[in-house]
C-alpha cells in the first residue's frame, strides 16, 4: 500500500516498489482510504505513507494504520524538514522514515531492510531520536574522563554485517557472504554507523570494539 495525496509521486514510487520487489501495489490519496482498503483486504505486507496530507491528522492517522496492519510494516515517506514531525513519525511506531529526496536504489534498500525487520532511520532521524534533554547535555563528564559508550541494540543482521565490517571486507564482498545487494548492506552500515555515532565505517568498528560488541 502506497498513501500519497499526489497521484504522481504516488505512482512513481509504485513503480520503484513495483520493479524492486515484483510486488501488487494499491494507491491511496487519504489515510481513511489506506485504512479502508487494507481492512477491506485483509491486511497489507508493507504501507508506505505520506506524513503531510492535507486536511488529515498525520498523527493519529498513522496511529490507526499502525494498528490496522498489524504485523505489517509502516515506513513514513516525507519531504518534512520539522523535527516534531519526524519525533511524531518514529512515536507513531514506524519501521523507518523515508526521506522523499531518496534516490531510486536506497528506497529500495529502505524497503528490503524494513521488511527484512530492520528499522531505516537516516542519520539526521537517528539524532533526534536518541538526542537527551538541555540540561542532561550541559552536564558533562571531566575532560580527561571519556562518557562510555551505550549504544542502541543491533539487530541479528546488524550484528552480522559489522562483524564482517571489522574484517575489512568491502560492502560489495560483503553482500555476496549474505546473498543481499550492496545497497541493502550500505543501508545496514548506515544505521550501525548512527548506534555507535561514527562518522565512518572505520570509527563504527573502533566504536563496536570500545563497547565490547566484537
Amino acid at each position: 500500500m502506497i498513501c500519497d495525496d499526489h497521484p504522481l509521486v504516488g505512482q512513481a514510487l509504485a513503480m520503484t516498489v513495483e520493479t524492486g520487489f515484483d510486488a501488487r501495489v494499491t494507491l491511496a490519496t487519504s489515510f481513511q482510504q489506506a485504512l479502508d482498503t487494507v481492512q477491506r483486504g485483509g491486511g497489507t505486507d508493507l504501507c508506505i505513507v505520506d506524513y503531510h496530507i492535507p486536511g488529515e491528522d498525520s498523527a493519529a492517522g498513522l496511529a490507526r494504520l499502525r494498528q490496522a496492519i498489524g504485523a505489517g510494516k509502516l515506513l513514513v515517506f516525507s519531504g518534512s524538514e520539522s523535527d516534531d514531525d519526524l519525533r511524531i513519525a518514529l512515536a507513531s511506531g514506524a519501521d523507518g522514515f523515508l526521506p522523499k529526496s531518496s534516490p531510486p536504489e536506497v528506497i529500495e534498500a529502505a524497503v528490503r531492510l524494513v521488511l527484512a525487520g530492520g528499522r531505516y532511520i537516516p542519520q539526521r532521524v537517528q539524532e533526534l531520536a536518541f538526542a537527551g534533554l538541555p540540561a542532561a547535555r550541559a552536564v558533562a563528564p571531566p575532560p580527561e574522563v571519556a562518557p562510555p559508550l551505550r549504544p542502541g541494540p543491533l539487530t541479528e543482521r546488524q550484528s552480522t554485517v559489522l562483524e564482517l565490517l571489522a574484517t575489512g571486507l568491502s560492502n560489495k564482498e560483503i553482500a555476496r557472504q549474505l546473498g543481499i545487494s550492496p545497497a541493502t548492506v550500505k543501508a545496514h552500515i548506515a544505521q550501525i554507523s548512527a548506534l555507535l555515532k561514527a562518522h565512518n565505517r572505520t570509527e563504527a568498528v573502533a566504536n563496536a570494539h570500545l563497547a565490547g560488541l566484537i
